[in-house]
């Protein structure tokens, strides 16, 4: 497997890259194909005989077309009607268990932080997600961009997804299935917002396609476009990435120079079942998802967390512990203590024999009799003990304009009162030196 373009690790983790989700992504759960769909709805109790024959005959031509799909699609979404059609395609396609592979799948996507991830299945594997309207397209075009290390990363939320087809997944509304040739030009021509919508996303966003075939001749007419709009030549940066089996070099090169797609091709057989296209995914989340991130940048590191009440800082401290055992780290990078006096005693340890702190976090707390809170004691302990490790304060928000000012003035790096803040400020600590301003 070549290595991950480092250009699109940069995207996703500047929040600039849109995934684009087609059938493909969801063979793990085997589900049926487009012809075997097709005639799995054509059995439907009630279907007249000879509507069935036709669909048969339509579908298992060796020779058969796009059209005579799209034919077989249009009668029987006109001979079976809502509700009843839509109900036969829960049946057949919503699944109350998933497969290990696809459930595997399912969580690499979700903590890659996308800016959006569209799909155009609407199977509901990918079960959480918004209609293609005005609020799904203002929470993508609008919300502030999904950066790596906000919580929807690494709380299996995922980015936001919008189901371009429509979502079978839930049970109480109506779907919004494309499903026909009709339904499609509806979808097209008499919904504006939706084709403003998808010319913004690929005109101002990398796209990554996963599973996608590249046979919806609308979407590749609109890929010219933007192609044509961004004035793209064969010398310029790809504006989009793909993950494809069985692809020749020389059609990796055309899908470069001409469609502004750097192919990102593995063997489907090699190793078998489609097991490359895993793969891929996996190095792309390990390189980008917040597990992934924290996991490269720990090695080595230990970190001091002082609060008395662990239970406040429990989801903290189990990622930690999670990104390192994701880079096979040999030790728990957090070691706790209950106090200052503790946490003093253990930096002083640590600096006689080498093993020094890499970073302290502390609760703030409420001052004792003496009028110092915990969070400041510690600070002034260190300063007097020339005990020296960058400090982050993780507190709550009360008074935390005049605990923030005091802080900073003792020695803190920041404080901070939110976990995407907290990892945020991690990273900032623990990156390689940069000039900064």
């Amino acid at each position: 497997m070549n290595s991950i373009p480092p250009n699109l690790i940069d995207a996703i983790n500047r929040g600039n890259c849109v995934a684009f989700v087609g059938a493909g992504f969801s063979g793990p759960a085997r589900l049926p194909n487009w012809s075997t769909l097709l005639k799995q709805l054509a059995e439907t109790e009630g279907v007249d005989p000879e509507l069935h024959r036709h669909v048969v005959e339509l579908v298992d031509d060796p020779a058969v077309s796009a059209h005579a799909l799209d034919q077989a699609a249009q009668m029987i979404a006109d001979h079976i009607q809502p509700p009843r059609f839509v109900a036969r395609m829960r049946d057949l396609l919503v699944r109350s268990e998933l497969p290990a592979a696809m459930i595997q799948r399912l969580q690499w996507i979700r903590e890659i932080p996308f800016r959006a991830i569209l799909t155009t299945n609407f199977d509901g594997i990918l079960s959480q997600g918004r209609a293609p309207d005005g609020a799904g397209y203002r929470q993508v075009l609008r919300d502030e961009r999904q950066h790596w290390w906000k919580s929807a990363f690494w709380s299996a939320l995922g980015a936001p997804t919008i189901h371009l087809h429509g979502h079978l997944g839930s049970a109480n509304k109506d779907p919004g299935i494309v499903f026909t040739r009709e339904d499609y030009r509806r979808r097209l021509y008499s919904d504006p917002a939706y084709v403003t919508f998808l010319r913004s996303l690929f005109s101002t966003s990398t796209i990554l396609y996963l599973g996608f075939s590249f046979t919806d001749a609308y979407l590749n007419e609109l890929r010219s476009e933007i192609l044509s709009l961004l004035g793209f030549s064969s010398n310029d940066r790809p504006v989009a990435y793909a993950i494809l089996n069985d692809v020749k070099p020389l059609t990796q090169r055309h899908f470069l120079h001409h469609e502004g797609i750097e192919v990102l091709a593995y063997d489907s057989k090699d190793p078998p079942a489609f097991a490359g296209f895993d793969q891929i995914l996996q190095a792309i989340h390990d390189a980008t998802s917040p597990r992934g991130r924290f996991g490269a940048l720990l090695a080595g590191k230990r970190i001091l967390w002082m609060d008395p009440n662990r239970d406040n800082n429990l989801l903290g401290v189990r990622f930690l512990e999670e990104a390192a055992r994701l880079h096979n780290r040999g030790f728990d990078p957090v070691v706790t203590a209950d106090d200052p006096a503790a946490a003093i005693a253990q930096l002083t340890e640590a600096q006689a024999n080498g093993s020094v702190f890499d970073l302290v976090i502390t609760y703030w707390g409420a001052a004792d009799a003496t009028g110092a809170a915990p969070g400041a004691a510690l600070l002034t302990g260190m300063r007097a003990n020339d005990l020296r490790a960058p400090v982050l304060v993780f507190a709550s928000q009360r008074d935390a304009d005049a605990r923030k000012r005091l802080a900073l003035a003792l020695g803190a790096q920041g404080y901070c009162f939110h976990f995407e803040t907290l990892f945020r400020r991690i990273e900032e600590i623990f990156a390689p030196a940069m000039t900064t301003w």
